[in-house]
């Protein structure tokens, strides 16, 4: 049964309409009838049909008249038309009106019934090609928005600055007309910036609170985002004053670069239920990158050496300059397809289209993993990695990402070399899954393809030492030290390859001493690389 599949069939012969519609009935179709284009017309008004059948002939109008008219309220519907007189000038026009077929009475339920399952396999072509390249288009709206935020509140060191800043770009980027940030100094969450508020309600709006009353402080200390959709309804005292304001809805975002947060982003409109799922998923998204710039702004205060001061400026020197570089690359290509996509007026084959959404699909998962990349990157920094620790054994953790692994090396040769007494491991699985993917990834650009990589893990009596060699170009000694620094880069892997923003090894590390463990490499030139690290034991 097909229940939500629907089929209208128009004619004015009220038995072809039985007959048709138990046909339709017993291969599982929702079948509707009309015997007139008004009738049809009235009935697409309220509901949409997957498919439209036509007799070409109506007591009340063309057919094809009445096709124009149900193409222009549904384009995505499936429209065959019927005759009882074939003719060529009659199968273009219907064609030009946007049939997807014209078929001749009496018919062969057969043809028919083939002709509608070939439409509606376009019908679901079209459809999910639609929604792929809108869900790709809101994920690039999604990234603009974080990255220009990010950018916003990296520009300088100084807290307000920061804030103000951040506020600004909130309004931009969101369009949202309030929002305002309250951080935590001594134990309470002290107001330190706002944007759209009228001078009136700027007199009543609380310049602190406590961490653990009203709806300010719940969002502070339960870590999770707050919404009132309707305020109203909600006459809590801390956020009262919106409601005055004439503001209906609310939502409050805990910022927490730590596991302790550092503030809350409060955001409100004039709409009542205005925040969906996706937009609180967006605003958390620019609450992180709000706190982690907060963050850095107070260890920058907190820095008493003229050093500090200059590793921070060029941190963020670097991270701009590496950022807007690789991030423009897949953007470009991501935008450029969907372009072509959504031209109206030129018809892609399967194949063609298919090469787009393979291209979208590969430089959005390339978009995520630098994403990923700089996120893990700036909680490293900020000392605000969270590391889920629970026992697993090395082969659950292998299976975890073989299929990654598997895609990376499919020109090279994986070998899985576990020893029979290696004891479980403390650790959090996915994070040094990236760990191990990573390794792999670096194997695969500086080795020649069709040669090996192997992944080995044996216990040394206090912990897991884990390994991934390759047969490749090999590290020279000066720099072996050196690569596993942020930004840092080879110069010698293989061709047609986009240079990167030199994070994986950094990011590696990172994680590794998150877990109490070291990492390290053994290579001579022209040899290849075997990078190792070890495992807290359980």
């Amino acid at each position: 049964m097909r229940p939500e599949i629907s089929i209208l069939v128009v004619d004015d012969d009220e038995d072809f309409l039985n007959i048709l519609r138990q046909i339709l009935e017993k291969k599982g179709y929702e079948a509707g009838t009309a015997p007139s284009a008004a009738g049809a017309l009235s009935r697409l008004n309220g509901r949409f049909y997957n498919v439209a059948i036509l007799d070409i002939s109506l007591p009340d109008a063309d057919g094809t008249e009445l096709l124009s008219k149900i193409v222009r309220l549904h384009p995505d519907i499936i429209a065959i038309i019927l005759t009882g007189h074939s003719s060529v000038q009659n199968a273009v026009k219907s064609l030009n009106c946007g049939a997807f077929a014209y078929l001749e009475k009496p018919l062969d339920p057969e043809n028919l019934l083939s002709v509608i399952n070939r439409g509606l396999e376009r019908q679901r072509l079209v459809l999910e090609n639609r929604k792929l390249v809108e869900e790709l288009e809101r994920h690039n709206r999604v990234a603009d928005i974080l990255l220009g935020v990010s950018q916003a509140v990296s520009q300088s060191l100084d807290l307000q600055q920061i804030v103000d800043s951040a506020l600004d770009k909130v309004a931009q980027s969101t369009g949202l007309e309030v929002s305002f940030i309250y951080l935590n100094e001594n134990d309470r969450l002290v107001l330190k910036g706002y944007h759209g508020l009228t001078k009136r309600i700027i007199t009543v709006i609380p310049k602190e609170t406590g961490k653990e009353s009203g709806t300010i402080g719940r969002v502070f200390s339960q870590a999770e985002p707050v919404i009132i959709a309707d305020l109203s309804m909600n006459r809590v005292s801390d956020v009262g004053f919106l409601n005055s304001g004439g503001y209906r809805s609310f939502a409050g975002i805990p910022l927490t670069p730590l596991v302790q947060g550092i503030g809350v982003l409060g955001v409100a409109t004039s709409f009542a239920h205005y925040f969906s799922p996706n937009n609180i998923e967006l605003l958390c998204g620019i609450g992180r990158e709000i706190a982690i710039a907060v963050r850095n702004a107070q260890l920058y205060d907190a820095a008493s050496s003229a050093r500090a001061l200059r590793e921070l400026d060029t941190m963020r020197t670097e991270f701009l300059a590496n950022v807007s570089h690789e991030l423009r690359t897949p953007l470009a290509v991501i935008k450029g397809s969907a372009n072509s996509l959504l031209q109206p007026d030129v018809i892609f084959d399967e194949l063609t289209r298919r090469e787009f959404l393979i291209s979208i699909d590969r430089d959005a998962d390339t978009l995520t993993r630098l994403v990923d990349d700089l996120l893990i990157m700036s909680r490293l920094e900020a000392d605000a990695l969270e590391v889920k620790r629970q026992p697993h054994r090395v082969s659950e953790l292998i299976d975890s990402v073989k299929d990654r692994l598997d895609n990376l090396t499919a020109k090279h040769h994986l070998r899985i070399v576990i020893a029979d007494d290696v004891p479980q491991v403390t650790i959090d699985e996915d994070r040094i899954g990236e760990v191990l993917t990573n390794l792999v990834e670096n194997a695969v650009k500086f080795s020649e393809d069709n040669t090996p990589i192997t992944i080995e893990a044996h216990y040394n009596g206090q912990a897991v030492v884990m390994s991934v060699a390759d047969e490749g170009i090999g590290i020279t000694p000066d720099i072996q030290e050196k690569i596993f620094e942020r930004f840092f880069q080879g110069d010698a892997r293989k061709n047609g390859r986009r240079k990167g923003t030199g994070l994986g090894l950094a990011i590696c590390r990172g994680i590794i001493e998150a877990h109490n463990g070291k990492i390290w490499v053994e290579s001579e030139p022209g040899r290849g690389a075997k990078f190792s690290f070890t495992l807290p034991v359980k």
